[in-house]
């Protein structure tokens, strides 16, 4: 696979409401739900990353020779921002590498939380580097998109059923959803225990840990008394036992994503 890593310039920091910020194949720019913000009261926001026709991107596990989207924030005195929701990703091959990532638009809710007291306007900065591939090269690319956030009571954008959306899509806990794993030579062995009405034969899993299952393994859940197993490789990367596995399951009867995850004892 022919890799192209072009010579970057730094990224610009545009005010509000500029177009995005397209480097190597993507755009990106920073969106809230809403224009205002009250002390201490979380404000719902997300990164919009849209790539170009014929390219993807990467999930926080790009799987073979990707790389995950890198954000690093700029934030005003007493300011947070929570973790990111990775989206459920799909499956693609760069060259022969197998990958895990997004094609198109992909929302990735986060959520940002002033300190108490914070009566002034805010300015929310994003540093963001990812990787866009084709079948055959790769482009980095980077971009540091603003936010402006004025004190007041909430105040809807157009953005804001956009990232409810997206924040209803991010892969979360289930009830009744299981998971534990063992060794068999080469392979794991995944068991899962899943919800009443659940069919995991249908579901489409994606491990997010990385290294630690072949990132081109198959899963395909069979019934197994009360549980339902799957045998796949394991990473050539991994070292000795694995130590802990987190999966993203959609489909399969599930009332949303789900994230399941295992420790070994």
């Amino acid at each position: 696979m022919k890799l192209l890593f072009p010579l970057l310039a730094f990224a610009t920091i545009l005010p509000s409401g500029a177009a995005p910020i397209h480097s190597g194949h993507a755009s990106a720019e920073l969106i809230a739900s809403s224009s205002t913000f009250e002390a201490s009261k979380p404000v719902n926001a997300a990164i919009r990353l849209t790539v170009d026709s014929g390219w993807h991107t990467y999930w926080t596990n790009p799987g073979e020779g990707g790389m995950k989207l890198g954000a690093e924030w700029v934030l005003p005195e007493g300011w947070s921002a929570g973790p990111l929701g990775w989206p459920v990703p799909i499956r693609f091959k760069t060259g022969d590498l197998p990958g895990f990532g997004y094609v198109g638009e992909v929302i990735i809710p986060v959520t940002l939380t002033p300190p108490p007291g914070a009566p002034k306007a805010a300015r929310i900065a994003v540093k963001l580097d990812w990787l866009t591939c084709d079948e055959s090269a790769c482009i980095p690319g980077d971009a540091a998109p603003t936010l402006e956030l004025s004190p007041g009571p909430s105040a809807d954008t157009p953005s804001a059923p956009i990232i409810q959306k997206a924040m209803s899509q991010v892969p979360a806990p289930l009830e009744g959803l299981a998971l534990s794993v063992a060794e068999e030579g080469k392979a794991l062995i995944l068991t899962l225990t899943a919800p009443a009405g659940a069919d995991p034969a249908t579901m489409a899993a994606f491990p997010a840990t990385p290294q630690v299952v072949d990132p081109a393994a198959t899963f395909k859940f069979l019934k197994s008394g009360a549980s339902w197993t799957a045998r796949v490789s394991r990473s050539e990367y991994l070292e000795g036992s694995p130590k802990s596995l987190e999966l993203v399951i959609s489909g399969g009867g599930l009332p949303h994503p789900a994230t399941v995850v295992w420790s070994k004892k």
